[in-house]
């Protein structure tokens, strides 16, 4: 069997850097590192050794910070469900969306992102009361009357006091802020900013919440402990296997795609395919971290000296919202 070159594996198997995880975490503080590493949540990295981050800064700049309320979590699920409109986008995503909804637990903090097109989770539970900001897109209407229907009751905002629905205005703003620096650190184009958006959000939920006393918001949802051994670096070089029935025996055993975010248990992780401009799923696939979208043009284009294995994938749980 052909084995692969050396310094591929290397590029490959990385692991142990701090800036490697803080960009497999979506760009994640340095505070915000410090407590999956001391639960020995960041496989073989040992200690957190910050430098200058140009993506954070592209995408950040300075966060100011918002008073803090004093306010205790709701203890019940869907106890509270804060809820906010964010867009329109200048650019249309690969999907079509222009604007996103967040939706957010109280209780856990945990956040769902809904594009133009959603696949909700049941979960058995009633949603009890929604809090909006008053704008008027949820004001009246058939949103109303669902509501009055389902037996939730609604909670508006007084206008120009926008701190009363700090809690949804805050993670829209982290959520933006995340996917910014992770979209500018790999270039990739502007119409990937739901796809960012949707991994961002996939790792805040399995990021330590302040309001929770750094608790995970999936896990105190979930009540199941989170992995962190599946995450790899957003727009990163990805050589997904391609399968023997859909190649001849000449052909590449792998094709050459960008990481995008993450499936679920079936198909793991999403890739963007450039040459057929497509989105594709799959879980066999071999991640070089190194190189990213930007550098898209030094990848040597023909895979076959890469051997296909499957990679170390452990419990994707269900995927944020993902509609592209």
């Amino acid at each position: 069997m052909t084995s692969c070159p050396r310094d591929t594996i290397a590029v490959a198997d990385a692991s142990t850097d701090t800036s490697l995880w803080h960009r497999r975490l979506g760009h994640m503080s340095e505070k915000g590192m410090k407590m999956p590493l001391s639960k020995g949540k960041l496989p073989e990295l040992k200690s957190i050794d910050f430098d200058m981050c140009e993506s954070c800064i592209l995408g950040k700049q300075k966060n100011v910070s918002f008073l803090k309320t004093g306010r205790t979590p709701k203890a019940k699920k869907l106890e509270l469900v804060h809820i906010d409109l964010w867009g329109p986008s200048p650019v249309a995503s690969l999907g079509g969306s222009r604007y996103y909804i967040t939706f957010i637990n109280d209780s856990s903090r945990k956040v769902w992102v809904y594009f133009l097109k959603n696949k909700s989770t049941e979960t058995g539970l009633k949603v009890k009361c929604l809090r909006s900001d008053n704008e008027g897109e949820y004001i009246g209407g058939v949103f109303n009357e669902y509501c009055v229907a389902q037996g939730i009751r609604m909670e508006n905002t007084i206008p120009g006091t926008p701190q009363q629905n700090g809690v949804a205005e805050r993670m829209n703003r982290t959520l933006n802020e995340r996917a910014r620096s992770m979209r500018l650190h790999a270039r990739l184009p502007k119409t990937f900013w739901a796809d960012a958006v949707s991994t961002a959000a996939y790792l805040i939920n399995r990021g330590p919440s302040v309001p929770m006393e750094f608790k995970l918001p999936e896990e105190v949802w979930s009540g199941k402990e989170v992995k962190f051994s599946h995450l790899k670096v957003f727009g990163c070089v990805s050589y997904v296997h391609i399968d023997s029935d859909a190649r001849s025996k000449l052909d590449a055993k792998s094709k050459i795609c960008f990481f995008i975010g993450y499936g679920d248990e079936k198909f793991g992780y999403r890739f963007w395919d450039e040459q057929n401009r497509k989105i594709i799923r799959s879980r066999n696939v071999i991640f070089n971290e190194q190189v990213m979208y930007k550098n898209r043009s030094t990848v040597v284009s023909d895979a076959t000296e890469i051997d296909q294995k499957k990679s170390e994938f452990v419990n994707l749980d269900e995927l944020t919202e993902s509609t592209v």
